[in-house]
């Protein structure tokens, strides 16, 4: 079985992610749940010293029927912050079908809205964003590994996350 999912499938769940205003609390967050089709996963501390910062973990099955897709979701106080979509893990080795599922899900990302911009340069393999509906959607490839990740979040409750991280830093 390939485990390299769909683009197709990949840019499904993305747009379903970014359909509706981002979720503002437990409710909404539980719609957009039930659209992208999972449901409640592991809960683990994030990867910070923040005991408020939570994680869940789980395991999507797109609609297509191909390999599941790790996803994270990202909470802070109960809002959530972010959602990330693990198409291949870093430590994979090299794969061509991971390079053309990353062209593919460019492709139809730009024809769906427009060129990506590019958050900085210098960094270690390829990274494009859009910005749409108040929702970012941050992809980064990495082509020595062939990792894939796509990062789902609310711009302005970033934001405001990174204030509160900068306000309290000194704790």
């Amino acid at each position: 079985m390939n485990e390299i999912p769909q683009p197709e499938a990949i840019v499904d769940l993305v747009e379903e992610a970014i359909r509706h205003p981002w979720p503002k609390n437990q409710a909404e967050k539980n719609a957009l749940f039930k659209r992208l089709g999972w449901g409640q996963g592991k809960k683990s501390p994030a990867s910070t010293n923040d005991a408020r910062d939570i994680a869940d973990h789980f395991h999507l099955e797109p609609r297509d029927g191909g390999p599941p897709i790790f996803a994270t979701s990202r909470e802070l106080d109960g809002l959530i912050e972010s959602i990330h979509l693990q198409i291949r893990l870093d430590s994979a080795l090299p794969d061509p079908q991971a390079t053309q599922c990353f062209d593919a899900i460019l492709r139809q990302l730009t024809n769906l809205h427009g060129e990506p911009t590019v958050p900085w340069h210098g960094q270690r393999g390829l990274r494009k964003m859009w910005h749409v509906n108040d929702i970012d959607i941050d992809i980064t490839y990495n082509d020595s590994r062939s990792s894939l990740t796509i990062g789902i979040q609310d711009e302005r409750s970033f934001a405001e996350v990174e204030a509160y991280a900068r306000a309290n830093s000194a704790e």
